[in-house]
Parts: C-alpha cells; structure tokens; sequence
C-alpha cells in the first residue's frame, strides 16, 4: 500500500477512541520545601474538560499527589474519574498499560516541577527525594512514543506545565529510568507544548491555586471550535501569542516551546525552542560565556577579596530550581562560577554575579559591573533587570526611633539610613523633643534625597516605637516631596518595631537566630514559616498554627494574628508571646477596623507571597485600601507589619542624639 493511500485510509480520531494520562504532583517526598499548589487541581480541571468534550471517564488515567489541603478539591473537582497517585510506580505502570491499548488520540498531560539534564527533559515523580530525585526523562518517552512501542497510538498529544530549568546536584547524577524504544515509526503524529523553554521556570500562582501556562492553556481550548480532535496549530499559536503578550506587559517571563512530529512517508521533525530575546539562534548544552569572557571574568574575580557567604550567594541565585545544591567545592568561587556555566538560561549566572558584586569591595564592584554591562546584552540578559536586582539588595533604610519625652510632650527622636548594610549619616534634634509635624519634615526631607528612584526601589521606613506606639499610624504621616505632600505610606514600604525587644540582650539574640530563619525562605512562598494565631491569649497563641506550637526553636517567623483586638499592643498577651519567641515578623489588623473575619483578611495579603516581599506587599494593600472603590472590610485597611530586622540598627545603641545635625555617626 502507497503511503498516501495508508494516510487516506486512517479515520479522524473521535472522544470515544481517546485515551489520556493525566498527571499532577503538588506533594513530594523531598518535604514541603518542593511543595506546589495547583498541578493536582490543574489535572483534574484537564480531565474535567476532556470529559466535557466527550472523553469516557474509564479512557481518563488520572494520578495526582495534591497537598493535604487540596485533597477535598481534588476528589470534587475529578468527577467520576478514578483517582491514583503520581509516584513512579504507578505512572510506570500506567504508560506500561498504554502499549497494550489502542487510541485515535493518545492525550498526554503532566504538571509538576521538572529539570533539565544533558539537554534531556525531566519530571519529577510524587515520591522523589532530595537524595532521590526520582524522575520520568520526558525526552526518551516521547521518543519511544514514536517508536513501535506505542504502535496503538499513531496521533499524541503531549502537554507539560513544570519549569525546564538545570539540574543542580552535588556529585551524582540524576537517576535516569529508560523506555524501551522500538522501530521509528514513519506514520506517527506527535504535537508537544510545554510551559517554558530550557532554562526557564514555569511560573505557578500558588494564591490561586494554579499555574500560569495551565490557566492560558484552559483558556484557549475553551475558546477553540468544539471539534474533535482539538487543532494543534491552533492551540499552539493561541498560547504562543497569549505568552508573547504577558512577557510585554512583564507578567510572565516564560516561553512556551514545542515539538511538532509530523510523518508524510518522510520523517520531518521541528523543534521551536521559544528562546528569550537575544539568545535565539544559541544551541542548547553548550558552556554559557565565550573563552574570551570567562578569562576577562576570572582576571576581575581573582583580584577580588575572598567572598563570604558563597553558599547563600549561589542558593538565592538559583531558587527556581528544584533540588538545586552547590557545587561540591562550595567554598570555590570558581567552582561555582563553573557550575553555573551549564544552563541554557544565563540568568542564575548573571543574578549570581549581581549579588556577588554587591557583597564586595568597592573595588571589585566596579570592575564586576564593567563586565556585566558588556557581556550580559551579548547572552539576553537585559541590564535594567539587573539594576533592579541591584537595587533591591543595596536597598536604602531609613529608621526613626521615636521615645516619648519624659519631661514634657513629644519625642525623642534618633534617625539614620543604611546603605548597602552600612550607617551612612544620623540625623537628630538639637536636644529639644520632636511633635509628630516634625518628625514628617524630617522624614521628607531624608526621602527626597532618593526621590530619583522612587519610581523603581523606594527606601523602606522604619519607626523604632515603644510597645504601646505599635498601632500608631506612622504610615499615614504626611511628607513633602517634589513640591506636593503624600503619605509616607504611598511612597515608601513602612514598618514598626518594638524598642522593648532592642534593649533586651537575651531577646535580640532569640531575634537573629529567628532572622536566619526567614533568610532561608527566600523568595518562594513559605507557608510553613507562618504561625497563625487565632486568639488573644498566650496559651492560644503557642496552641494554634500549622505545627500547634510557637517556641523560640521552631521554624516558624512569621506570625499572623487573626483575632480582634479590643486593647492595644501593651495589653496584648499574644502579641507579647510572638515577641517573646524572637519572631522577627508580624501581621495584624489595628483594634480600630472591625471585620468579619480577619484570617481571611490577613490570608489575602500572605497567601503565595514570599516572606521577604512583606514590607512592598503591605504598602501596596494599605494603597489598595485607600482607593475609592474599596470597602472598610479590605484586608489592607488598618493593616500594620511589624518587621524586626537585627541588621538594621548602627553598630552601637546610641539613642541619645549628637549635637549637629546631620553629624556622622
């Protein structure tokens, strides 16, 4: 038979001959560092639709391993589908099933964290470990999907929502379970979209509870012609063009890539990458940076000092990467410059080297820069992300300690501002107490000194405040800035801290080991890191939250008190007990603003976000709360975050004010 009259004679696939495997891991055996909120729900919102256009429930293999809390979800949300876990097991024995069957169209759906090894796509099974990264290599699959293997299933559909990012391992290699892989099959229809490109996360929006290329990809097959099968070409370009789309408005920084395999008695095979600006064109497994730009990198690295931290420098650099770790030499620079050579993606190198360049000597920070600014346009790394990236870790802080005047009325006021973690100048009083107009004329004028870069990192205000001062207002202090007077609070991210706790040696101590703490969450959303207190006592404060304790040595750091508060900070013995476990971050809502429920309230300002993001997210709920279409019950309204950070503070508590204003310290 002509290979024109055997393509002739194959039937369009129709939903009572499609077969699916649907697959979604949010929990993982490595712990809930790995943990993801979304990939279980997003499968069965997949299965959901293909039961909608017909599918049978029985031709639906769905496996998920969702977080306990989305376990009811789960079970509503799948139906009359039969639910079973995604460990590797039984996904082994699932795709073991599917060559003794046959399809019209085999349907392929994974959501998950995946890596990328030897230019070899990975996914990561439910019962992977930091030791064991179990994991499925997606690469040799769909080879052996094309292959005899799979003869029953000549049209396939493979759709894949986890990130493309490197592999990062001390020593071993991932472990690598091979597919059999039979004769190439010349009549085989292959169509493959994934969430990103190598080296590229895939973003997931934990807050609703799904991931970004999963939500697009619903959208779209929604809005396609309700015909079976769904038309790739289609589908492809609809997602291609949402993406192109969110990475203008800069709300997403992923590209999906694709792998179309179409056979016409010739096998022809294209491979869209989707690469970022600027590295179209560069193929995949090579060393990032020419010879001639890692020995001109080198020569300004080995005039540097020794750096410090280097293991926390790569960690931060390279969080996006699931079950990441240092190089073996993890105290070798090089080494770790090395290491990060690997990735298609240059921005865990490039983040690396920004955060390395702040860290140093002025020096050495000069020189970095100079070879930031030539090499990273050359590798699609735009310089104005770095300079944001820059921006944030040498943050400006400007802190007021504020002590009520014993002799009369006022303040006694102490100021400074840190820069790049140093006290650059102090500002005081010429001995006299300060009113509340004073203190906001003083705080103007400091701001206005930054007032160039409000736009892109505005400082962050700190007011240091006696116990019974925790509720005041401080945010809606007005400044005068560029001619026209604001609230502080809708220039500048403000927080409060308790001046009982700075005083207290025993207390600062409990204090920084409780900052390490929140260090190590990083930029990732920590929900196991927050201590929810649920009422006003100190017996139901250390009662309530996720591990049913609050002491000075467990992991939580942040706590959210989600109770009315009829009295003020001095008569509240919650707040009292997070302050005495040394928890350096806290939550509330003032006594003043009454609503319904308050852990929802305060749910919508930490849910999905990341710890060390708390003091912009709290200033962007208080501006939200302002807006003339918000109600009294919204969550920013009468919010107050206290956040204690140990590093803040001038080498010496001196609180009494120098004689000059504006005198060095």
């Amino acid at each position: 038979m002509s290979p024109r009259r055997r393509q002739a004679a194959a039937p369009p696939p129709e939903p009572a001959d499609t077969l699916a495997l649907v697959v979604g891991v949010e929990a993982y055996s490595a712990g809930g560092g790995w943990s993801l909120d979304g990939p279980a729900l997003d499968a069965c919102r997949f299965a959901g639709w293909l039961a909608e256009r017909g599918v049978p429930a029985d031709q639906v293999t769905l496996l998920v391993s969702p977080l306990p809390k989305n376990a009811a979800a789960v079970a509503a949300t799948a139906g009359e589908v039969p639910v079973r876990p995604a460990d590797s097991a039984t996904v082994r024995d699932a795709l073991n099933e599917l060559r003794r069957r046959t399809s019209g169209l085999l349907v392929v759906y994974w959501g998950g964290h995946g890596v990328v090894e030897d230019e070899e796509r990975r996914l990561l099974y439910a019962d992977a470990t930091s030791d064991d990264q179990r994991n499925l290599n997606l690469t040799v699959l769909l080879r052996s999907l094309r292959s005899s293997t799979y003869s029953g299933h000549p049209r396939q559909l493979v759709l894949v929502d986890a990130c493309a990012l490197p592999a990062r391992r001390a020593a071993d290699r991932l472990p690598d379970e091979r597919f059999a892989e039979g004769r190439p099959d010349p009549w085989r229809e292959q169509w493959v979209l994934t969430a990103a490109s190598p080296g590229e996360a895939a973003a997931n929006d934990d807050a609703r509870g799904t991931g970004l290329f999963s939500a697009v990809l619903r959208e779209e097959l929604a809005r396609l012609p309700r015909r079976w099968p769904p038309d790739a070409d289609s589908l492809r370009d609809a997602v291609l063009d949402r993406f192109e789309d969110l990475r203008a408005d800069g709300r997403a920084r992923q590209m999906p890539s694709h792998l179309w395999f179409r056979s016409r008695g010739a096998e022809t095979l294209a491979l869209v990458l989707g690469a970022a600006p600027g590295t179209a064109g560069r193929t995949s497994g090579g060393e990032l940076l020419s010879h001639a730009e890692f020995r001109a990198l080198r020569a300004v690295l080995d005039g540097a000092p020794a750096p410090q931290g280097l293991r926390e420098l790569f960690r931060d650099a390279t969080r996006d990467v699931p079950g990441c770790a240092p190089p073996a030499l993890s105290d070798d620079l090089l080494s770790t410059v090395r290491a990060l050579r690997g990735p298609v993606s240059p921005r865990p190198l490039f983040h690396f080297l920004v955060r390395l360049a702040a860290a140093s000597d002025r020096v050495t920070q000069d020189r970095l820069w100079e070879w930031l600014s030539e090499t990273a346009p050359r590798w699609g790394v735009e310089l104005a992300e770095l300079h944001e990236l820059d921006g944030l870790l040498r943050r400006t802080h400007i802190a007021f300690r504020l002590q009520p005047d014993l002799l009369g009325e006022g303040f006694q006021v102490t100021g400074w501002s840190v820069e790049d973690a140093e006290v650059r100048q102090e500002v005081c009083t010429d001995g006299e107490p300060w009113d509340m107009p004073r203190v906001a004329l003083e705080l103007g004028e400091m701001i206005a000194d930054y007032a160039g870069d409000l736009q892109a990192v505005p400082p962050v205000v700190e007011f240091l405040l006696p116990l019974a001062l925790l509720d005041q207002e401080v945010e809606a202090l007005s400044v005068r800035v560029s001619r026209s007077s604001v609230p502080v609070g809708e220039l500048c991210p403000v927080v409060v801290r308790p001046l009982e706790r700075l005083d207290d040696g025993a207390a600062r101590d409990a204090l920084r080991t409780r900052w390490k703490g929140l260090a190590a969450c990083g930029d990732g959303y920590a929900r196991d890191a927050i201590h929810w207190v649920l009422g006003g006592t100190p017996q139901e404060a250390a009662d309530h939250g996720p591990e049913g304790r609050c002491t000075p040595g467990d992991a939580h750091v942040c706590a959210a008190l989600a109770y009315a508060r009829p009295h003020g900070p001095v008569e509240d013995p919650a707040l009292r007990a997070v302050l005495d476990a040394g928890m350096p971050v806290a939550l509330w809502h003032r006594a003043a603003p009454e609503r319904p429920d308050r852990r929802t309230a305060l749910e919508a300002v930490l849910n999905g976000r990341a710890l060390r993001d708390l003091p912009d997210v709290v200033r962007g709920q208080r501006a939200a709360a302002r807006h003339p279409n918000a109600t009294p019950e919204h969550a920013g309204n009468g919010l107050v975050l206290l956040w204690d950070d140990p590093d803040r503070l001038p080498p010496e508590l001196r609180w009494q004010p120098p004689v000059l204003s504006g005198a060095a310290p």
